[in-house]
């Protein structure tokens, strides 16, 4: 059961388009678990060891941006009312970006060849330029005035800072290290990565999927465009600060301080929301939501505890929540939702009322899915006891829950996609029909 008003399902984009991300994802999430099952011993000592850089990497480009452009490829044309331009330059932007992950991981984790980051950088910067052109354009021409369109705008200008600062960063790996202010630069490149791009289009998708695939109240308008505006606020403030006063810890935390109201804020409406929903029977989905609430509200302590408080240890902890606890988990919530009811709307909706056809919950392995939390959940606390006991063992054990995690996943989606449309049955033919009803003195004439 589902609700689409206000969306224009006719506009939706042919099913291979977004699902050549989706069915892509979880693999990353695969090799992200093969990384913390090989990196050794100081993979979670540290934030900046090339291993742990390599694996935040599989896991923010590889998995939650994949995601993230193949539902933005979905949703942009059902909510703004007209297509994407130029779909055909799609498997571009796909193959660009397995290509530059791929070498990306193998450049910064393993050394293998200088020239690994110079294919890092032509990937990863062909596939964004590739994807941002013609969804700029899309979301510019938008006549919708949905909220979920504008996060999507400013999420759209946070990942072109973000290609900025990471090509500064491959450009440092390949021939040493600029006169720049690096602490300040990670801390922009983390501000437009993780709140700015991510942060903003999962805040911003939400306010549709949740009364959409829920049946919850909708998000008031109001609100969604005041929190837009204070997350956005920080994603100004917060980089100049870094930039101009980095020895400043009051200023920093007052220029997030908007940010992590917005994330509070957002955390209780959507709380609220679910609590309402009009179906009162217990979805599988539904705790994949709580828990990244949950984890969202460990993570704004963590930052906000960030630029008073010297400890790799928080740090690491921040980006296990805010990746793996909060990222994560709504992204699995989102997609066990997606996945089946486009595999439905494309394959079995024609078909209504002609023939027997799956209803969307018979599109997903019920035991996947059943199975699929606890596991999350499980590796969620193996890497956080990993990272505060800095504990091999528990590390490679949390590597072994990605890699199940990732493989579920992918078999769902397998799953989904295996599962034909009936052949639709044979229409009557009217023509025929109505030149039997033609009068004597017709038929005469």
């Amino acid at each position: 059961m589902f609700s689409t008003g206000g969306l224009s399902i006719d506009q939706a984009p042919p099913i291979h388009l977004p699902f050549r991300f989706f069915a892509t994802a979880p693999l990353f999430l695969v090799l992200a678990g093969l990384a913390a099952l090989f990196g050794g011993e100081d993979l979670l000592s540290t934030p900046l060891v090339p291993q742990t850089v390599a694996l935040v990497h599989l896991a923010v480009l590889g998995w939650v941006m994949m995601v993230m452009f193949g539902a933005m490829y979905q949703m942009i044309p059902v909510l703004a009312s007209l297509p994407v331009p130029w779909p055909q330059g799609v498997p571009w932007v796909h193959g660009l970006l397995v290509m530059g992950v791929v070498t990306m991981a193998l450049g910064i984790g393993t050394d293998l060849h200088p020239w690994l980051l110079l294919f890092a950088s032509l990937g990863l910067g062909g596939a964004i330029g590739l994807f941002i052109i013609p969804i700029s354009i899309a979301l510019y021409r938008a006549p919708s005035q949905h909220p979920t369109v504008y996060a999507m705008r400013i999420s759209t200008l946070s990942l072109v800072g973000v290609l900025a600062m990471g090509a500064l960063f491959l450009g440092e790996y390949s021939h040493g290290f600029y006169d720049f202010n690096r602490e300040a630069l990670i801390g922009v490149h983390l501000t437009w990565g993780l709140f700015g791009w991510v942060g903003t289009l999962i805040m911003g998708v939400s306010f549709q999927v949740l009364p959409m695939f829920y049946m919850t109240p909708d998000f008031p308008t109001n609100r969604a465009f005041l929190l837009i505006k204070a997350w956005t606020a920080s994603l100004i403030l917060l980089p100049l600060v870094l930039f101009y006063w980095p020895e400043e810890p009051l200023l920093i935390w007052l220029s997030a301080l908007p940010g992590m109201g917005a994330l509070l804020v957002y955390g209780w409406e959507m709380k609220k929301m679910l609590s309402q929903r009009k179906r009162v029977r217990v979805d599988l989905t539904y705790r994949f939501w709580l828990l990244g609430f949950a984890s969202a509200f460990v993570a704004l302590i963590l930052m906000a505890l960030w630029p008073g408080v010297e400890s790799d240890l928080l740090r690491m902890l921040f980006g296990l929540f805010y990746i793996f606890g909060w990222t994560t988990s709504i992204l699995l919530g989102m997609l066990y939702k997606i996945i089946p009811f486009l595999v439905w709307f494309h394959r079995f909706s024609r078909l209504a009322g002609l023939v027997t056809i799956p209803m969307m919950d018979d599109l997903l392995p019920q035991t996947v899915v059943r199975s699929h939390f606890p596991l999350h959940l499980a590796t969620l606390t193996l890497l956080f006891l990993a990272i505060t006991l800095e504990s091999l063992i528990l590390t490679q054990l949390a590597g072994i829950g990605l890699v199940l995690s990732g493989g579920l996943l992918a078999y769902a989606i397998w799953f989904s996609l295996s599962i034909e449309a009936p052949e639709a049955p044979e229409m009557p033919d009217f023509n025929a029909f109505f030149k039997e009803m033609e009068t004597p003195s017709t038929q005469k004439k």
